[in-house]
């Protein structure tokens, strides 16, 4: 929707307006926030520093290969980030907008998909079920609720950022957020703003998403949808699908959660693979990394994060395979299986290094030039993470 076509939806909603600020912010749909999840503590001497990466995502009529392009790179952006020294501790948040069918007037069209969160197979799975229709689409909307209703991190060394994709004007329902507004006040917080369009780069700067990225401290990328969507077969592909099925046998399921957990990482895996063989290659990878982790479920995870000792666990809690053993030989198993784990993710990420040799030199072939969302993010939070510390292998 254009801005010459949205000033009867104005004035049906600026009535719920209240001003905080010199700026129009209204009530939200959205449930309450919950505290800042960020409390696990880690094994002495692993510095975990944490990165926040918000994506709000234009789920309107135009726009299936953008989402297509997302849910194919999310994997090829944890395995990147999987490299940074200090290790991150990486949440990733979801919003979209542009859909009527799944919001409403008041709240702009916008959903918060899912607050911060570690668990990357929830988020992978709720990136699955994304499909478009017809809306309209407001950026400076999505960006308040980003910078208003996430559960952004306390911690003062974190690395927060948003990034928008879209193709329409980022200036449409300014009258209720501005996104220049918004920019100031998601600066004040620490967040960091860019702008990804979907078209021609000047004519996103026409549409003013590179002010979008100035006032947001960012950058602004405009890419080809269509670069994120090519599965690009390599020759490790099939020795990563085979230890991959060795690393899910290191899993241990336990509590309340561990039937549910596992089931859902076996599901995610199918949906990669359906995906196309590269995105299930980058899942496989993703995986090996440090980012990956089920310590909610997996008593592996669990016990090397020190969040339970398999000792405390009552026996019903226990995954099944450890019930009928001696507490030593509980014990002994776990740490059979995190050794067993960390050989096979050390393979996998020799087989991906190798794999990422190859895909540089093919997706030069294969975009001829023209950027993809997973490297506009990625050249992204590179350059800002290096800015905030974080060092690359």
């Amino acid at each position: 929707m254009r801005p010459q076509r949205i000033g009867t939806f104005l004035t049906g909603v600026l009535f719920v307006g209240v001003s905080i600020g010199g700026a129009a912010w209204l009530h939200s749909a959205q449930a309450a926030v919950p505290l800042d999840p960020i409390a696990t503590e880690h094994p002495a001497g692993c510095e975990r520093r944490p990165i926040d990466l918000v994506i709000c995502l234009d789920t309107s009529g135009s726009m299936q290969q953008l989402i297509d392009s997302a849910r194919a790179r999310l994997w090829d952006i944890v395995c990147s980030l999987g490299r940074a020294k200090p290790t991150p501790q990486l949440r990733v948040g979801l919003l979209t907008y542009g859909s009527p069918s799944r919001s409403t007037a008041t709240a702009g069209w916008v959903v918060r998909q899912f607050d911060l969160t570690s668990d990357l197979d929830s988020v992978y799975s709720r990136m699955m079920g994304f499909s478009t229709d017809g809306g309209a689409e407001f950026v400076g909307w999505v960006l308040s609720d980003a910078v208003r209703t996430m559960g952004w991190s306390t911690d003062p060394r974190a690395l927060k950022l948003i990034f928008v994709a879209g193709n329409e004007s980022a200036d449409q329902a300014s009258e209720v957020y501005n996104f220049r507004e918004v920019a100031a006040a998601a600066r004040a917080k620490g967040i960091i703003i860019n702008a990804i369009y979907a078209g021609d780069r000047h004519a996103g700067i026409n549409e003013h998403w590179q002010e979008v990225a100035s006032f947001g401290g960012g950058s602004y990328s405009a890419i080809d949808m269509r670069c994120g969507t090519v599965q690009i077969d390599t020759p490790q592909d099939k020795l990563l699908f085979e230890l991959n099925m060795k690393l899910n046998a290191t899993y241990l399921p336990y509590g309340e959660q561990g039937a549910d957990g596992l089931q859902l990482q076996q599901a995610q895996d199918r949906r990669a693979r359906e995906e196309g063989a590269a995105t299930e290659a980058s899942r496989v990878a993703a995986k090996a990394t440090p980012l990956y982790g089920n310590s909610h479920w997996d008593l592996v995870d669990a016990v090397a994060e020190g969040r339970v000792e398999v000792r405390g666990l009552e026996k019903d809690k226990l995954p099944p395979a450890l019930r009928e053993l001696s507490p030593e030989d509980r014990e002994a198993e776990v740490a059979r299986m995190r050794a067993d784990r960390a050989d096979i993710q050390r393979q996998i990420t020799e087989a991906q290094a190798a794999r990422e040799t190859y895909l540089r030199d093919a997706r030069k072939k294969a975009s001829d030039g023209k950027a993809a969302l997973d490297d506009a993010m990625l050249d992204a939070i590179r350059a800002q993470a290096q800015a905030n510390g974080f060092n690359f292998e």
